[in-house]
């Protein structure tokens, strides 16, 4: 071979080699270590903080490369840095690594856990979003929205043990409805906060009309089918504007 060609070809192989060994620019660019991650999700948010209450820098998508430069304490969260030098927090669980994460190091102090009630009195998320209300009820303000996964303290129960009072890692506490959180621990061992309630007193008869208690879990359709009456009807006569709302212990007036 003529050695003019010969030597432009060596030093080709020699540069594929030398990214073929990992140390090319990207890598020689990250963190020590090898400490490099790409996104393996459609879209991700890089957050100013360890946590979705923390606001969004930007936007990165299915494999983009980025520099792991620290974790939050149990590994949830992972500081990152794109290639413009843009640094922000990441959920752990939307990256792709072969580097272990509990080797970066811890930055920032743990957020303060609520005290949970004696017996491990804790829950997860079942379905895809759920808001944490200022009450136990649908007519409560919406203080928190959590997604499928999040772990809460259980603090309290309604009467009925339909709504739970929880505390979320952030601090924030409110009531979620029971039927979209799993836990072990038994619901009814939990305090009941506001207590029974109050026992509308019955009407006066009416000519004509006899009267039904809502029993826990009865819905308007439910009792216009046993009564045989329209539930509009129904809805008409005792007042009631929004048909899927009343609530254990109402008094209906039954035509």
């Amino acid at each position: 071979m003529n050695k003019h060609i010969y030597k432009p070809l060596l030093a080709v192989a020699l540069i594929a080699m030398l990214f073929t060994l990992g140390v090319g620019p990207l890598q020689r660019a990250s963190a020590s270590g090898g400490a490099t991650a790409t996104v393996n999700t459609g879209a991700l948010n890089i957050r100013s903080g360890p946590g979705i209450s923390y606001g969004v820098v930007t936007s990165v998508y299915r494999g983009t490369f980025l520099t792991l430069l620290a974790r939050n304490a149990d590994t949830s969260w992972v500081k990152v840095a794109l290639w413009n030098g843009t640094q922000g927090w990441v959920n752990s669980r939307y990256i792709a690594t072969a580097y272990p994460l509990y080797n970066l190091p811890v930055e920032g102090a743990p957020q303060p856990q609520p005290q949970p009630v004696p017996g491990g009195a804790v829950a997860t998320v079942n379905t895809g979003a759920l808001h944490v209300r200022s009450g136990p009820g649908i007519n409560y303000g919406v203080v928190f929205s959590v997604y499928r996964g999040t772990t809460m303290t259980l603090l309290a129960r309604n009467y009925y043990t339909t709504w739970v009072k929880v505390a979320l890692s952030n601090g924030v506490q409110g009531w979620v409805n029971a039927s979209y959180i799993a836990t072990t621990y038994p619901l009814y061992s939990l305090p009941v906060e506001g207590g029974a309630p109050q026992p509308q007193p019955l009407p006066q008869p009416v000519p004509g009309y006899r009267t039904h208690v809502v029993q826990p879990g009865e819905n308007l359709f439910r009792i216009s089918l046993r009564y045989g009456v329209n539930m509009y009807t129904l809805a008409a006569l005792n007042g009631i504007y929004n048909i899927s709302r009343i609530y254990a212990g109402q008094v209906l007036l039954i035509p």
